[in-house]
């Protein structure tokens, strides 16, 4: 029954757990050690089973079994009895108490170094060929000796806390069997009696031990709840709106499509953006460069509402964007980065993320607006093809030209562009170019580029 009430508990946490990744993605998660969250996700989310498996029950269990051996103590001899609830008292509350607190310290570093060390894995995993290239080697394996030696200490210092405890408690036995022997011969207790009641005694404190283990065993349960609890409560940049308009561009109030009046963003006492103006008019294409942290990824996140601006407006038809369901927006504006992101699956999935309910025919008409269906359908099961995980199994050109052809197929009226050729050699350069000026009718297109030949398809650029 535990275990049954245990496994429902996690089901619901780890579906609370998404959840508040969901709400906090993408501003809050940009800066976050990525180690640490796969570490709450998985491992301690399973750790936390511990604790509603296994902490009832040996309390339970201990109550009973302690209530019964007292009971059954006290009809021969009070005093024994007495000297064993002491124990008992000694053993499964005073020494839980005293070692789980210096348990929780040790837990909570041990769970935080799990965590620093799945990053440094995934720092030195995503990095591997210019590991190899710069012969990086060597030091990157010191680097996780280093981290994986400080995880073993900690984890050392637990254990020999573990090892203390269970001294005491056998010390508590062996005090408490010796305290009951003297007490019977003492109160002259029969020797037919008393060896008995010793053995009882003894045999007594297998649940005591069970109980005084607890503080100690669950340390890191519980400095895993403590981390699940602070990602439950921890705060997005910018709260989804849900109780707003929704977006309809064909219903304007007000023109130009996209207009940006005075707008501030700081990252902290950084001033990125101050007093930035720009309107954008349907149809349009409009270039935005700028030296490398000007801003211009910053005002790309500020108009998806991915954070809010210090100071300004940024309108979409007329709207202020915090007064537009979220979602609304989102479904309004098609969003491309330099690196398009890729779940391990056929290309098929991978492109039904823009479009669930997308025909097949509809997916091979955003891979041509996007130049790369000829390409797909050269390949031996088309469609179907297998990505590996993050697409390695294409190029970067190809991914971009995958990633494009979810921005048609999504079909939003407006597209966000954030250097999406700059990882791409002339030829796939020109190649989403291209694509972009073929399938520009009725679209609004924002293009940042630190590149002059990404700029030239577009109508103005804003230098920032």
């Amino acid at each position: 029954m535990n275990h049954l009430v245990a496994f429902k508990i996690l089901c619901m946490l780890r579906d609370k757990v998404f959840a508040a990744v969901r709400r906090l993605a993408p501003a809050k998660l940009q800066g976050s050690n990525k180690g640490s969250l796969i570490s709450i996700i998985t491992a301690d989310i399973e750790l936390v089973e511990v604790f509603y498996a296994h902490t009832i029950s040996p309390i339970v269990i201990a109550l009973i079994c302690g209530t019964t051996y007292l009971i059954l103590i006290a009809s021969f001899s009070p005093l024994i009895a007495v000297v064993t609830l002491v124990s008992y008292v000694v053993m499964s509350v005073i020494l839980p108490v005293i070692f789980s607190k210096w348990a929780k310290q040790h837990g909570r570093a041990i769970r935080k170094e799990i965590g620093h060390l799945n990053n440094v894995f995934l720092d030195l995993l995503r990095g591997m060929t210019e590991i190899m290239q710069f012969a990086y080697r060597d030091k990157a394996i010191r680097t996780v000796q280093a981290s994986n030696k400080t995880l073993v200490g900690k984890q050392s210092r637990l254990i020999e806390q573990l090892a203390l405890l269970l001294a005491l408690e056998d010390v508590v036995v062996v005090l408490t069997t010796g305290s009951a022997v003297l007490v019977g011969v003492l109160t002259g207790l029969s020797w037919t009696i008393l060896l008995p009641l010793v053995f009882g005694i003894f045999f007594s404190f297998p649940p005591m031990i069970n109980v005084a283990s607890l503080g100690n065993g669950l340390s890191q349960s519980l400095a895993s709840g403590e981390r699940i609890l602070n990602l439950l409560v921890e705060e997005p940049i910018a709260e989804e709106v849900k109780d707003g308009i929704d977006l309809n561009l064909e219903d304007r109030v007000a023109d130009p499509l996209i207009r940006i009046s005075d707008l501030s963003f700081s990252y902290g006492d950084q001033s990125v953006l101050e007093n930035f103006n720009l309107d954008i008019s349907e149809g349009e294409i409009v270039g935005i460069r700028g030296e490398s942290g000007c801003g211009k990824s910053t005002l790309i996140n500020l108009m998806m509402y991915f954070m809010p601006a210090d100071k300004g407006d940024i309108l979409i038809a007329g709207h202020p964007i915090q007064s537009v369901n979220t979602q609304s927006l989102w479904k309004n504006i098609s969003y491309m980065t330099q690196s398009t992101e890729f779940f391990e699956g056929t290309i098929r999935e991978n492109l039904l993320i823009a479009k669930a309910n997308a025909t097949d025919e509809e997916l091979k008409q955003g891979l041509r607006q996007a130049s790369i269906l000829d390409f797909v359908e050269k390949l031996e099961h088309g469609l179907d093809t297998t990505l590996t995980e993050l697409g390695d199994n294409f190029s970067a050109g190809e991914r971009q030209r995958f990633g494009l052809a979810r921005c048609f197929l999504e079909n939003t009226k407006i597209l966000l562009l954030d250097e999406p050729t700059s990882n791409l050699d002339v030829l796939n350069e020109n190649i989403i170019l291209d694509a972009l000026k073929r399938n520009k009718r009725d679209k609004t297109i924002l293009l940042i580029s630190h590149r002059a030949s990404s700029l030239k398809i577009c109508d103005r650029i804003i230098q920032m």
